[in-house]
């Protein structure tokens, strides 16, 4: 165990999980699972939520109230909608013992880091948190810890938050498989609103602009890979996301001023004819993009990287993954780069190290997998 840890190997004695939701249930399946806590609590308004808790495994027991479930609680997890948060603070903090660590899962840092200020007990430490994960699944049957795995896990302490409390906290949540990164509020904000916030609403305009079509029926037919994967994030829960988008306003905004003149750009070039604009266009997004799954380029560890040609047939990417399993290669990432009809079959995996990297490359075209590594 980590560094950081309680006695007998727990981070916390207890803790409590207040929404047993996706996300709320993911992690304390992986807070249980690892050991990581002695016990969970949880408390959600859906009894059969909290049922299906206990039968999940994401909780040991669960309370009849929140300030019940946060009862000699050590760490407090409030994994509800953005904006039931504080509230939700003002109900559990009689009950909230001396020096508990409190944290959120909420997609926006900003606001409640400001309107904590006002009412957080000096004993009683908050540490926001976003966990960018999620699936278009949604409660407590979709959740699973590998939703945490090798997924970035913000924390954005606030002032008053002691480095060792922070510390400890970032150590737990690097031992459920994902990866801390601190921030602060506002840089959270600003960076979220244009990688998530940003393309759910483009997302969702891609699809109202081809909702009302005169031919419906054969845009449903012809819809392939490409409209499915661009607007597959606007499956989310809507009321979950009018909360998200509503409580990062003024970043979204900003955001989608950017994204508008993109667009006009774009449009003016196409009015025009302009061929070699247009090109130029085109040509700087696939370079931007082909840099993204880098992690050497920006704040966190390097992948060593191989590109896959599969067959499209049913299974190709477990028989892969099972594959390097069953070698001890460990994929740390996986991305499908091709849709069906473009090129069909490319695959990106991502590993921790060059060795894990080469084993790969050795093992799949040994089976007979095209493959070759990215540098």
């Amino acid at each position: 165990m980590s560094e950081g840890s309680c006695k007998g190997g727990f981070f916390y004695r207890k803790a409590a999980l207040i929404g047993t939701g996706l996300i709320g249930g993911s992690i304390g399946i992986a807070l249980r699972e690892r050991r990581l806590v002695e016990t969970v609590t949880g408390y959600d308004q859906s009894r059969d939520a909290c049922a299906e808790a206990v039968k999940r495994g994401a909780v040991d027991s669960i309370a009849e109230s929140a300030a019940e479930a946060v009862r000699e609680a050590e760490l407090v997890i409030l994994a509800v909608p953005v904006f039931s948060t504080l509230e939700l603070l003002s109900e559990i903090l009689p009950v909230v013992k001396k020096e508990t660590v409190i944290t959120d899962v909420g997609s926006s840092k900003g606001w409640i880091m400001e309107a904590i200020e006002n009412f957080l007990p000096s004993s009683v430490y908050f540490v926001g948190g976003h966990p960018m994960a999620g699936s278009e699944e949604s409660g407590i049957k979709g959740a699973d810890s590998a939703l945490l795995e090798n997924a970035i896990y913000v924390l954005t302490p606030g002032p008053a938050s002691p480095d060792p409390v922070v510390e400890k906290l970032f150590k737990m949540f690097e031992e459920t498989g994902a990866q801390p990164l601190s921030l602060d509020p506002s840089t959270h904000d600003q960076v979220v609103a244009l990688v998530s916030h940003l393309p759910h609403l483009v997302a969702s305009a891609l699809v109202q602009s081809v909702a009302g079509s005169d031919n419906m029926e054969l845009v449903r037919t012809l819809a392939a890979g490409g409209f499915r994967d661009s607007t597959r994030i606007a499956l989310g829960n809507a009321k979950l996301w009018r909360d998200i988008c509503i409580s990062n306003r003024h970043a979204l905004s900003k955001a989608l001023s950017n994204f508008r003149k993109s667009i006009e750009a774009l449009q003016q070039d196409l009015d025009d004819g302009n061929e070699e604009a247009l090109e130029e266009y085109l040509q700087q997004a696939r370079d931007y993009r082909k840099t993204i799954p880098h992690r050497g380029r920006g704040i966190l560890p390097e992948l060593y990287e191989v590109i896959v040609l599969v067959r499209d047939t049913p299974g190709v990417i477990g028989h892969l993954a099972g594959l390097l399993g069953e070698a001890g290669i460990n994929i740390d990432a996986i991305e499908i780069l091709h849709v069906r009809e473009l090129a069909g079959g490319s695959i990106r995996l991502g590993f921790r190290n060059w060795d894990q990297q080469q084993n790969a490359l050795e093992l799949l075209n040994k089976r007979g997998y095209p493959a070759h590594s990215t540098g």
